[in-house]
């Protein structure tokens, strides 16, 4: 085929996504133009196929305006993208191409066989009917720019030429997809900055903590409370899951993006109507000695029970604060009871992220997002440089919002790169 050529790097979410719709763009303006995905895995979407559980939480039925507030700090630099393909648009259009969806009652949205597997089908059926071009088991290793064509390197082979790139590596978290980081080395070559990348989504673990021996409790809510890189104090409320080496669960995974090993947190493990703050250790040892009073001739570990946490959780805490919990509750006082009480309301733990890339769901930091404008996904450094998806310092909370940006911004990056490569608009390079 005649006509300009598109290099989509890297086939997951966002690269069939930008593929699809650099495709659909050259048809829509009936123009020429080859769209090639460079995959280094044997098949595209990797990513997709771990994506909740094996299940592919796609997307939310859910506002644009609710779901911009699950994006961090860079946030806003996603509007025009969700905007211009928001989660409605996202459920129509798979469901026009033929994959039912299921909704369920947290508003998630699967494909109703609850297989991912489909999802990446349906994904790489439909390029190859609109003309995509797979180049799988093809690592790009470096790329250049000579005069208005890109040279993409691949291994052991002679470079490729593209007049645009969109470049949708994903991240570096879960290497074992295939994310390596190859997209943030491509993007330094060409002179954009890296802000620092760490895990998110991820779980933590407590070393110096016996908390995994209740592994496998959940309690839902609970306030977890840290003071992030600002110094800002910040609680957060949510389900907390406790594992054989630490914690997890959606309220630990969606605000790992401001942890680092070393960092302290603290658990109140007692539900909270104000999710600005947490009781008092006086306010709980007055709780519990009101209720030692009440029930004066009953054993202590049986009083403590009645809080509503699960047994096994308040028998360790328990035995954390040392207290003997065969003890008549008449015979306790406010001594005994406050190291419980401190764990109560303000549980600490010293954490750690060592090793979470490798079981990170997402990567937070990425390609500098004052280099990139977020109306058409192009570089403000090179012209006809795309970007999409998680190589962009951009992650969400768990939950469908990660996917959902990978959709947006592969597909407005795709559009954008059919009308940049067809018109005749000046480029002024960010200095």
């Amino acid at each position: 085929m005649n006509g300009l050529s598109y290099a989509i790097i890297g086939g997951g979410p966002s690269g069939l996504f930008a593929a699809l719709f650099t495709a659909l763009a050259l048809r829509e303006a009936e123009l020429a133009g080859t769209v090639t995905v460079y995959e280094r895995n044997r098949s595209c979407g990797r990513k997709i196929l771990v994506t909740g559980g094996g299940q592919c939480n796609l997307t939310r039925d859910d506002s644009v305006e609710h779901m911009m507030a699950h994006y961090g700090k860079n946030g806003r630099f996603l509007s025009h993208a969700i905007h211009s393909f928001p989660p409605k648009r996202t459920m129509e259009f798979f469901e026009e191409l033929g994959l039912p969806l299921l909704i369920r009652d947290d508003d998630k949205v699967f494909p109703a066989s609850l297989k991912a597997t489909e999802v990446v089908q349906i994904l790489v059926q439909a390029c190859l009917q609109m003309g995509v071009v797979f180049s799988n088991e093809r690592r790009i290793t470096g790329i250049s720019r000579e005069n208005s064509t890109f040279l993409l390197v691949s291994e052991h082979e002679n470079p490729l030429r593209a007049d645009a790139v969109a470049i949708c590596t994903g991240g570096k978290s879960f290497p074992k997809t295939g994310s390596t980081g190859d997209g943030y080395r491509l993007a330094q070559q060409l002179g954009h900055t890296i802000v620092p990348v760490h895990p998110a989504l991820s779980a933590v673990t407590t070393p110096s903590s016996s908390i995994g021996t209740c592994s496998g409790i959940s309690v839902d809510p609970v306030t977890l409370m840290y003071t992030d890189k600002m110094g800002k104090r910040v609680y957060a409320t949510g389900p907390i899951l406790i594992t054989h080496s630490g914690l997890s669960g959606p309220v630990v995974l969606n605000n790992s993006r401001d942890f680092a090993t070393g960092d302290r947190i603290d658990v109140c493990w007692i539900p909270q109507t104000d999710r600005k703050k947490a009781p008092t250790r006086q306010e709980m040892e007055n709780l519990i000695l009101d209720a030692c009073a009440k029930q004066g001739s009953a054993q202590l570990s049986t009083v403590v029970h009645k809080l509503g946490l699960p047994s096994k959780l308040l028998t360790y805490l328990m035995q954390e604060a040392a207290i003997d919990g065969t003890r008549k509750a008449a015979e306790v006082g406010r001594k005994t009871i406050a190291p419980l009480a401190s764990l109560l309301v303000a549980h600490p733990f010293e954490i750690s992220l060592e090793g979470a890339f490798g079981q990170a769901i997402v990567t937070a930091g990425g390609v500098d997002l004052t280099q990139v404008d977020p109306k058409t996904m192009q570089s403000r450094l090179v012209e006809g440089l795309f970007f999409a998806g998680e190589v962009l310092d951009i992650d969400g909370d768990t939950g469908g919002y990660n996917l959902q940006a990978a959709w947006s911004t592969g597909a407005l990056a795709g559009t954008s790169m059919v009308a940049a490569t067809h018109t005749r608009r000046a480029f002024t390079p960010l200095r």
